[in-house]
């Protein structure tokens, strides 16, 4: 059944592996022999066999949810094909166009198997009806509006193209005509930030979106994009002085911290500030000589330890998926957010590459917060975000943002531990000056996070605000996670392995998610990627581990 969300989409999906939903795709099947148009799906390429269900399930009675959507002069463009290891199928996505112009957010996802035949279909579309599609303003004084915002940021708008998007306002409840100001750079202009409640604890954002109406030459809003958190082999100890091999390379006569195989990196910044001298990132390369230092040995070898995850349990190439390279940068201080000399307690992914700041401890030295594997992969998770669904930083997006990494970065740490209910369930230990952790994904409450959607918190659109709550409210959608990874059957066995949870979080976040995604696309997202995950197993076993997901949302409040 379809669905409205909060940010305005209508969302559904119907799947083969689907009893609800199942009649829908046969009678598109029956449909098919007498479609105009249509060819066996085996003769032609897939992004041409996903395009034929689309037009068919438009015009088709037994998806008369997608109807609608299409009506008034819609359209549907096809943004890439990619072929899914896990699954061994094939999903071709789509934007929904109105009147030449794209829905923000609108996703269509179709699913196909090796044979170009239809596993599923998911949909999240607009219908921005009585919205004038003539723009009153023009890109030029959009770009004037962005540039003269009082909103605390002194924007680079060098190069920046508006493009125009029909956009659900959430505060107004209504779509609107704007121009989207995509990935602009910016500064934080701290005498003109609103002071108030919040955590100034909290990183700025590097790169933010400007939404500018269309119509009136309004700023709609800001959205923040920046979240926060011929090989040989040297050994050395890392920051909890744990001896780690890792991969390097022979530069002369010295050896760089470069590992060709995973395509990594690592370099030091030597203290410099990664916001006022971004030019210079990523700094110098970590060599030896002088000797490999803790901090560095920290953030190589967890790196690695990503990449690793990704290529050999999701089947990703890196966190861009073509092999691209993986960057990290020790020894940096923002210094107007530093806490003291050197100590500047965040870590970024800037869009390009990881950079670390560091903790001073209670004995006076400096810790690194590459120090620890599981914050090393959530920030490089939200680099995968990036590269995929693009979830928005803000509000029930952001909270997935932050949640899709907390999830992977608990399961990057907990690699080879076979059984969850012996997992670490703790995010960041020893990375606070009095040693606690971040948060408790068994346990959001432990550290002020709500676990149920009665507690969802309502927090102010501001960075003191946490952008709506997203390190907050993170803490539901993690609880997800923790039951469906230790649910057990009615002999005390786990009903999902720690693979199979990894896989459909994964492939929600990768095939079916899209920028404004909430809670709910989530439940929606998971349950049909491991519909396709599960697809060949045995029915009733499918669908007892449908069940124990389905469950496990319903447990939350995410219904």
């Amino acid at each position: 059944m379809p669905s409205e969300t909060g940010n305005g989409l209508i969302t559904f999906s119907v799947h083969t592996a689907d009893e609800s939903s199942s009649g829908a795709i046969e009678q598109l099947t029956e449909e098919r022999a007498a479609y105009a148009g249509v060819v066996p799906e085996g003769d032609v390429d897939p992004e041409t066999a996903a395009r034929r269900f689309l037009d068919q399930a438009v015009v088709s009675d037994s998806v008369p949810s997608l109807t609608a959507p299409a009506d008034d002069g819609a359209q549907f463009k096809t943004i890439g094909t990619e072929t899914v290891p896990l699954t061994g199928t094939r999903t071709v996505k789509f934007r929904q166009i109105v009147h030449d112009i794209p829905v923000y957010g609108s996703l269509v996802t179709v699913e196909l198997d090796e044979d170009n035949s239809l596993v599923g279909i998911d949909v999240a579309t607009g219908e921005p009806e009585g919205v004038d599609p003539v723009a009153k303003v023009s890109p030029a004084d959009a770009l004037t509006a962005a540039d003269a915002a009082p909103d605390g940021y002194q924007p680079d708008l060098t190069g920046v193209v508006p493009r125009l998007n029909y956009y659900f306002d959430v505060k107004a409840s209504d779509w609107r005509l704007v121009y989207i100001l995509e990935d602009v750079p910016v500064k934080l202009d701290r005498d003109a930030e609103p002071a108030g409640e919040g955590d100034d604890s909290l990183e700025p954002p590097r790169f933010v979106d400007y939404v500018v109406d269309a119509h009136d030459g309004q700023v709609v809003t800001i959205l923040p994009r920046t979240p926060s958190m011929a090989a040989e082999e040297a050994t050395a100890v890392d920051s909890f002085d744990v001896s780690r091999t890792f991969p390097v390379s022979r530069q002369g006569g010295r050896l760089v911290m470069f590992d060709p195989t995973h395509n990594i990196e690592t370099h030091d910044f030597l203290f410099g500030d990664p916001k006022v001298d971004a030019a210079k990132l990523p700094g110098d390369a970590v060599a030896n000589p002088p000797a490999w230092t803790p901090a560095a040995v920290s953030a190589h070898a967890n790196a690695v330890a990503v990449s690793e995850f990704l290529r050999t349990v999701l089947l990703r190439d890196n966190i861009d998926g073509r092999g691209g390279a993986m960057i990290s940068t020790i020894n940096c201080v923002v210094e107007e957010d530093s806490t003291g000399p050197q100590e500047w307690v965040n870590a970024f992914w800037n869009r390009r590459q990881m950079v670390y700041g560091q903790v001073r401890r209670t004995d006076g030295l400096l810790r690194s917060l590459s120090a620890n594997v599981d914050v090393v992969a959530h920030e490089m998770f939200h680099g995968v975000t990036d590269h995929t669904a693009r979830l928005e930083y803000a509000f029930q997006s952001g909270a997935l943002n932050e949640s899709y990494s907390d999830i992977f970065g608990t399961a990057v740490a907990n690699a080879g531990k076979d059984d969850p209910r012996e997992w670490d369930w703790l995010l960041g230990e020893k990375l606070k000056k009095d040693d606690r952790p971040f948060r408790d994904l068994s346990d959001p409450p432990r550290f002020g996070q709500p676990d149920h959607m009665d507690g969802f918190l309502v927090l102010p659109f501001t960075r003191k605000g946490d952008w709506g709550g997203v390190h907050k409210n993170s803490g539901i959608h993690n609880k997800v996670a923790f039951l469906m990874f230790t649910t057990e059957d009615g002999n005390g066995d786990l009903v999902l392995t720690p693979v199979e949870v990894v896989a459909v979080f994964y492939l929600a976040l990768s095939q079916r998610l899209s920028r404004t995604s909430q809670f709910i696309d989530s439940r929606r997202a998971v349950v049909a990627s491991a519909r396709s995950l599960f697809r060949g197993l045995d029915p009733d076993e499918r669908a007892r581990k449908i069940a124990a997901i389905e469950r496990a949302f319903d447990a939350v409040g995410i219904v």
